[in-house]
């Protein structure tokens, strides 16, 4: 892995999400659109992506490995999270943005941006490790996430079974699926694992696409106009990687998987941050800012990030 070859990578996102910009301005793109591609993504072809990348993969972890990256990524979050309620409250951020900010801070934007960009850096093999890594996002970000950025009344356990209802998607399902035939050690290169994979790697240049025409309808004027989503993009996508890569590089031995934790840990804002502000009545503005400027900030610090992994 060179510096040549993650800036080219990056460079090939980035065209990505300047088309995808275009697009919006044009009209080729709009809301409904975008909703019904993201539907699309998120149930069917990133779902396929994830299982491809086990029944295409001749050389799976074994089963102690794929039990340590689960356990890592319960670890992983643990840090997260910690950082991610102590800055709001140590920078005395407002107490009714305390939770946006936090949310922005822990969750990462894996499934549109992390996937791809894993799978840039060190090939399909990495997806693997990214789909068992993400089982304990799906779950946190529709339980905790959602209690740090709902302003919606009700008891604890109310809340509780409202959240849980969400938690269960495709791509958990797929997650699931994918650590239960790397464990078993199944793997399928024939016609289901090729059209899988055919179908898997629309999600890359899909979601950029998305992502470019997300940032489009974003005035651009008052999304830079303050200086706290800043603060949050800068523990989301500096503080919070390099911690983890400090933390983690002593006892994980395993470039690959090292990587993964690393990369997935600096990704920008979550899309779901934003469909979780409109469903549960949280700060849609803020949390619109962040994702804004992260994605943007991103551009930057990803390769940053990889090149710490290579020189450190």
């Amino acid at each position: 892995m060179s510096f040549e070859s993650i800036e080219s990578q990056m460079v090939i996102l980035f065209v990505g999400i300047v088309l995808g910009y275009v697009a919006r301005k044009t009209r080729i793109m709009n809301d409904r659109f975008d909703a019904q591609f993201s539907k699309l993504l998120l149930n069917v072809t990133l779902p396929c992506l994830i299982i491809s990348s086990v029944l295409m993969n001749d050389n799976l972890p074994d089963a102690g490995t794929v039990g340590m990256i689960f356990l890592l990524s319960c670890a992983s979050y643990a840090i997260i999270l910690a950082i991610a309620f102590a800055v709001p409250f140590v920078l005395r951020f407002p107490k009714d943005k305390r939770g946006t900010y936090s949310f922005m801070i822990a969750f990462g934007n894996v499934g549109f941006i992390g996937f791809p960009v894993l799978s840039s850096i060190f090939g399909d093999g990495a997806i693997l490790y990214a789909a068992i890594f993400n089982i304990p996002f799906n779950v946190l970000v529709f339980t905790v996430g959602v209690f740090m950025i709902s302003e919606r009344e009700g008891t604890v356990k109310e809340r509780l079974a409202d959240a849980a209802k969400h938690i269960v998607s495709p791509t958990l399902l797929a997650c699931f699926a994918a650590m239960a035939l790397a464990l078993m050690r199944i793997t399928e290169s024939g016609i289901i694992g090729q059209s899988l994979e055919v179908v898997g790697q629309m999600t890359t240049p899909a979601a950029l696409l998305i992502i470019g025409s997300a940032l489009a309808k974003m005035p651009i004027r008052e999304m830079v106009s303050s200086a706290r989503p800043y603060i949050a993009s800068v523990f989301r996508l500096a503080v919070v990687p390099v911690a983890v890569f400090f933390i983690f590089r002593m006892f994980v031995s395993d470039p690959m998987l090292l990587g993964t934790i690393v990369i997935t840990s600096g990704m920008p804002v979550a899309t779901n941050g934003t469909l979780l502000c409109l469903q549960y009545g949280g700060d849609l503005k803020t949390m619109t800012k962040g994702t804004f400027i992260s994605t943007v900030m991103s551009l930057i610090t990803i390769p940053l990030v990889a090149m710490m992994l290579v020189y450190l």
